[in-house]
């Protein structure tokens, strides 16, 4: 398994710059994840490693060795498509085995190497069956096996999971991730699916527009997105974004957005509002960091280092097993998302009073999208 590295690559179709200037490392073992909506330039990125798309400007390398120039043949990679790909007349072990076949590896090798995927992938049951009698999942199960059994240098994802109902998907991403570990595979996983990067990848690289917006891991970019693009794009529900003005007052630092204050002890927001180029931000809140309580008809007091209580009214419930996510709507007509644990006892036109911990607010600038940080209090 080898190190890839993109350094600076750019993608052109005619005047489309479909990727501008990413520069991406994939070390030996682990399992990178390109995630973004549809047409932000992952999939083009995925055809350059592959070599079905030439690299317009720029170089890919595999352990530090240019591959740009050559073949998708020779540069010992292989892919594993959403839609399986494969034989249907054939049974699991002859699809498995149709590359070793193709490549003229010696039976004894061959088998040996076929039996190792199909218990490594618990394909034991399958092994002699028609793979087109066989479930979703077992089919990719099955395409993995023949895409491994070649010994690549890369394993190239595109979008696996796509065409499995919800139950598969959870089986078969924590299979493929217990597989790339034990393997200490070197892939790529293209998505659109947060939850499957998520939970599949070692880091992510989130995408849009053809530029790289952020790449880290996955617990990174939730915790501090580096802009308002990756702001909302990771986390469900989507995190609150309110553009602000900030006012300071003796002991007090407002956030106003509309008719909604976000009142706070000023030596909670104190560093954050001196780091500010000017008295206007953009802040996210996630729904699961807005406190909720109902409403007893007066605001509460401030509670360690949390905002002043703001009066809101329950105007929507999704229930969601273990929690409920709550759409408030506050007197002054600002929508706030909450995640609360579940089944909860509000009820729609319930009335509540809302608030967050400083340590849980996100700054951004209105101006450039670019992240200003988690400001004051314990994050």
């Amino acid at each position: 398994m080898a190190t890839v590295d993109f350094n600076r690559i750019w993608k052109r179709y005619g005047d489309v710059e479909a990727v501008r200037d990413v520069s991406l490392n994939c070390p030996q073992g682990e399992m990178l994840a390109l995630l973004g909506p549809s047409g932000c330039g992952k999939s083009s990125i995925l055809k350059m490693v592959a070599g079905v798309e030439e690299v317009s400007e720029g170089e890919i390398t595999f352990d530090g060795k240019p591959v740009s120039h050559l073949q998708p043949g020779a540069r010992n990679i292989t892919m594993v498509f959403e839609d399986y790909a494969l034989y249907p007349h054939m049974t699991a072990a002859e699809n498995i085995a149709f590359p070793l076949k193709v490549r003229g590896v010696p039976k004894r090798e061959a088998a040996k190497r076929i039996e190792g995927l199909i218990e490594m992938l618990a394909l034991g049951d399958a092994r002699d069956q028609r793979v087109s009698g066989l479930s979703g999942g077992a089919q990719q199960r099955i395409s993995i096996g023949r895409a491994l059994v070649r010994d690549p240098e890369l394993v190239l994802f595109d979008e696996p999971l796509s065409h499995l109902d919800g139950d598969q998907k959870v089986q078969l991403r924590s299979e493929i991730k217990r597989l790339q570990q034990t393997a200490n595979l070197t892939s790529i996983l293209v998505t659109h699916d947060q939850s499957e990067a998520i939970a599949m990848a070692d880091r992510v690289a989130v995408m849009n527009n053809g530029v790289l917006q952020q790449v880290g891991s996955p617990h990174d970019l939730y915790e501090t997105p580096g802009n308002l693009f990756v702001a909302n794009f990771i986390g469900e529900p989507p995190m609150n974004l309110y553009e602000v003005t900030i006012q300071q007052t003796g002991e007090r630092v407002i956030l106003q957005h509309g008719g909604l204050a976000i009142d706070f002890d000023a030596g909670l927001l104190s560093g954050a509002v001196s780091a500010l180029t000017s008295n206007t931000a953009t802040i996210g809140i996630r729904p699961e960091d807005v406190m909720v309580m109902t409403g007893h008809g007066t605001a509460q007091a401030t509670h360690g280092n949390a905002a002043a209580w703001v009066k809101a009214r329950v105007d929507y419930i999704e229930p969601r097993g273990d929690s409920d996510v709550l759409t408030l709507k506050t007197d002054a007509g600002a929508v706030v998302v909450a995640e609360v644990d579940g089944p909860s006892e509000f009820a729609i036109g319930d009335a509540a009073e809302i608030s967050v911990a400083a340590g849980k607010v996100h700054f951004f600038s209105t101006e450039t999208g670019n992240a200003l940080g988690r400001m004051g209090g314990a994050a």
